[in-house]
């Protein structure tokens, strides 16, 4: 009985909470969406696997570009269109610029993650810190570090091609890696790659809007992860230690190193110096010291995970469309020749392949539903009521399988961007408009990432013909279009039929050992 009453007071804020949206909802027209049930709203109805398909079903179902969905905290609005995207969250950028607060990514300590910030002084230093090093003319200082790890992918696939999932991720990863630290990453078994991608699990599972109750019944945070309803600590707790690792570890090494006169080349040492040349011995020292950790711990899920994502659903998509990969590489022949293997020098020449990247990005977009946004004002669109605090969802998967902008979107078709004159067509939608977020949002590391991308396809395509492969039970690979993740996705399976194209670009790939002493 002491039980049932404790429960009164908080059952009878639900029930005020749900009969004042109910009076609420009968004054002001909402966008439609599912009808929510009393005192849970639509709670039941959010998806947690695969949201983006039940996002564009919910469209198609109410003929809307925007759905409206009210959770007991707060309502979810999904945007389905690049049109309603680009109308509120970029033309609308002063009130559509936050992110929620979640629970979840606080509980797991991921708030420091400059990315989930909510818009303010503290995210503009944070981004502005960011993008000083990553700023689109200062790419080329990276080219070298970006180059070195993709050639030395394409030695370890030709040795080993069973790996390949494995090898493209340590070729990300390494990227970001030494850029931000000054490390040399030898295996996926290394510390700091194992510590990173539990830690970025944790987030992935995190922010699926919705996909936890604690979000909805925030007293549930305070539930001991041993006790019953304490899930939400038992999930945070998992993921904890690796997530402070992760800011903290890599961070501190090189401190001391830059402390001790020897750091190594790398983002954090740079930010070393420019922290204790403008702030050493002041109060403002420590606070630029743990805005650039944080900076530095986010990059891992800022640039290597997207960027691996990414690679995988290329190298799938030319297992399953072999004419594409046909056309890509007798584009490199023509280009490139047989005596050496790509570099940026040769982009500018290569419109099927830059066209290929973009298709790479549409097809299977990484970040499926986007980053939420949050509405920091009460907003009206097309009729509709907005009210603030609401999170705002932009469905990428669905902008991007829009026919009406890209007809037959399942078939992966480079094509699509191309122009009768072969080159990139400037009218047709560049899927970067939507993949990397928008208006003030927009992924500041992006130009970093397409590079590294770019870079990969034109190398891997050059030296290999990919197809299916076979399993370790020497069975072939069967392949399917299936995502998997939350707010990051991956293809299910990757090909790992890689073979040298030729015993000519064979000895370019050995010859990669020697250049770079591996």
């Amino acid at each position: 009985m002491e039980g049932l009453l404790s429960l009164t007071p908080l059952l009878f804020l639900l029930l005020l909470s749900a009969v004042l949206v109910y009076m609420r909802r009968k004054k002001v027209l909402y966008p439609p969406g599912p009808l929510p049930k009393p005192l849970i709203g639509n709670a039941l109805d959010m998806p947690t696997q695969r949201p983006w398909e039940k996002y564009r079903e919910w469209c198609q179902t109410y003929n809307s570009d925007i759905i409206y969905l009210h959770l007991p905290t707060h309502p979810v609005v999904v945007l389905g269109s690049i049109e309603a995207a680009t109308d509120l969250l970029e033309k609308r950028s002063q009130i559509y610029s936050s992110r929620p607060h979640v629970e979840m990514v606080k509980l797991m300590t991921w708030d420091f993650h400059f990315g989930s910030m909510p818009y303010g002084p503290r995210w503009r230093a944070h981004r502005q810190m960011f993008h000083k090093h990553f700023h689109p003319t200062d790419a080329h200082e990276y080219h070298g570090l970006q180059l070195q790890a993709v050639r030395k992918f394409l030695l370890m696939a030709m040795r080993s091609p069973q790996h390949t999932r494995k090898y493209i991720r340590q070729m990300v990863t390494s990227i970001i890696v030494s850029v931000f630290y000054g490390k040399q990453i030898k295996s996926m078994d290394d510390e700091y790659v194992v510590t990173a991608e539990i830690a970025t699990e944790g987030l992935s599972i995190a922010a699926i809007p919705g996909g936890h109750l604690v979000e909805i019944f925030s007293f549930l945070k305070y539930i001991p992860s041993w006790a019953p309803g304490g899930s939400a600590r038992r999930i945070a707790e998992k993921y904890i230690p690796y997530v402070k690792d992760l800011r903290d570890t890599s961070f501190n090494e090189v401190k001391k190193a830059y402390d001790e006169g020897m750091p190594p080349p790398c983002i954090v040492a740079n930010l070393m110096e420019e922290i204790r040349a403008r702030y050493g011995g002041t109060s403002d020292e420590a606070v630029q010291e743990d805005m650039a950790k944080s900076i530095a711990g986010s990059s891992y899920t800022a640039g290597a995970d997207t960027t691996t994502c990414a690679a995988e659903s290329f190298v799938l998509a030319m297992a399953l469309f072999p004419q594409v990969q046909r056309r890509a590489q007798a584009e490199l022949d023509r280009v490139v020749g047989s005596g050496r293997l790509p570099t940026w020098t040769d982009f500018d020449n290569l419109p099927y392949i830059r066209a290929t990247v973009m298709e790479t990005m549409r097809w299977m977009p990484v970040s499926p539903f986007g980053v939420p946004h949050a509405l920091d004002a009460d907003d009206n669109y097309k009729g509709y009521h907005i009210p603030k605090g609401a999170w705002v969802v932009p469905n990428v998967w669905g902008m991007m399988h829009n026919p009406a902008d890209y007809p037959d979107p399942e078939v992966f078709n480079p094509d699509r961007f191309l122009g009768a004159d072969g080159k990139v067509n400037p009218y047709v939608r560049d899927p970067g408009t939507a993949v990397f977020g928008f208006g003030r949002r927009i992924c500041p590391g992006r130009h970093f990432g397409t590079f590294t991308l770019t870079l990969f396809i034109a190398n891997i395509l050059h030296v290999f013909d990919i197809s299916a492969g076979i399993d370790e039970h020497g069975q072939p690979v069967v392949l399917d279009t299936e995502m998997v993740g939350a707010m990051l996705a991956s293809p299910r399976e990757v090909p790992c039929g890689l073979a040298p194209r030729s015993d000519v670009v064979a000895k370019l790939v050995k010859e990669v050992k020697y250049e770079y002493n591996m």
